[in-house]
């Protein structure tokens, strides 16, 4: 809209306009809260999810260290009949088969760790970019409601001026009484 089109609103469009752009300003302010509220849960969902693989390698460091005590314990035995031997190595494979079981399974939640980080990264990334984008528009919207409020303030004193000017003048004219009172409740 242009500054001479603005001049030309009365004084309750441009109050319109005011409030049409405060209450997309409240709008904004509530989807940026909303938004900061899923950026939050994500991060805390992150933090679980790291909690989670934590636990895992803690557990695995829990499983190699009973995996050693196992290989301790064949050692020993390993001195004994072939027999024994041939047991402790069944015993070992099955803990072998059990280490790349879980592995494999460590593997899939590394996957699924990063296939989550990058997808929260991505929406980490759209959503500072929609927020900078809002608070650009934000700006904008403050900045253009300032320059409104000043137009606003300016035509006020100026309507105000002319009104005070042309009601001495038409009192000075000598305007019958009752026409200015009727002029007066009209403005």
């Amino acid at each position: 809209m242009t500054e001479k089109e603005l001049r030309k609103l009365r004084r309750h469009d441009l109050l319109e306009l005011l409030v049409e752009q405060s209450r997309e300003a409240v709008r904004l302010n509530a989807v940026l809260q909303e938004k900061e509220e899923e950026l939050t849960e994500a991060l805390e969902s992150n933090g679980r999810i790291k909690d989670k693989l934590d636990e895992k390698d803690a557990q695995i460091e829990k499983l190699k260290g009973r995996l050693d005590e196992k290989d301790a314990e064949m050692a020993e035995t390993a001195a004994g009949s072939e027999e024994q031997l041939s047991s402790l190595k069944g015993k070992l494979d099955g803990k072998d088969a059990l280490i790349e079981k879980l592995k494999g399974r460590l593997d899939e939640k590394d996957a699924q760790l990063a296939e989550e980080s990058a997808r929260w990264e991505e929406n980490f990334s759209r959503l500072k970019e929609k927020l900078d984008a809002k608070d650009a528009l934000i700006e904008k919207l403050r900045a253009q409601a300032d320059r409104r409020d000043e137009k606003i303030e300016r035509l006020e004193a100026e309507t105000e001026r002319l009104r005070s000017d042309k009601w001495k003048e038409m009192i000075q004219n000598g305007m019958p009484s009752e026409l200015l009172t009727k002029l007066k409740d009209l403005l």
